[in-house]
């Protein structure tokens, strides 16, 4: 079993679009639990993220197909200007984006931006979905200490702190973005 924190928030100086993020998860009978990263930017991007999470709650199975139909599924932009989502069944994520949103990979202290597939996680590794681009691929993303997992419980807050921290250093304009640590 997969032990892993999860962690959502908003940062920076609120001129423009809004930006929002959330972790959800939705259990689907006979099948393991769902997890979905998602942030967006945009004129309306609160009753955006209640679109995408309205879809969510009619999904059976996560797969970059599903995962793609979340990320279609707010609203247009300047509604929507940026979307990005990341489906997590265990270790497995399935990641998609569009407009100006971008998900990324912290693996061995490197982030780097990933196209929309499927990934494998690993112990250590950490997976962002952020409402737009402009976090600095090839740096390290956390420079504070990112909490142990401590069980398989369903962690909304564990990397809230470390997540801060990091984009504190790393933006000014307002982003959004939700991750998922995997236990090392």
């Amino acid at each position: 079993m997969t032990k892993i924190l999860y962690g959502a928030l908003a940062l920076g100086n609120r001129i423009g679009p809004d930006a929002c993020s959330t972790v959800e998860q939705r259990a689907v009978d006979g099948s393991p639990r769902i997890v979905m990263l998602a942030a967006v930017e945009g004129d309306l991007a609160t009753p955006a993220l209640e679109a995408i999470k309205g879809a969510l709650a009619k999904v059976a199975q996560a797969d970059e197909t599903v995962a793609a139909k979340l990320a279609a599924a707010a609203p247009p932009p300047p509604y929507a200007s940026g979307v990005a989502v990341v489906l997590l069944e265990g270790a497995r994520a399935f990641v998609a984006s569009k407009g100006a949103a971008r998900c990324y990979l912290d693996r061995g202290g490197k982030l780097e931006a990933l196209a929309p597939g499927v990934y494998e996680l690993g112990p250590g590794d950490a997976i962002l979905a952020a409402s737009r681009s402009g976090l600095t691929a090839g740096d390290a993303f956390f420079d504070a200490t990112v909490p142990s997992v401590p069980n398989d419980e369903f962690h909304n807050n564990g990397l809230d702190e470390a997540l801060e921290k990091a984009l504190a250093r790393a933006v000014s304009k307002l982003i959004a973005v939700a991750a998922a640590r995997v236990g090392s």
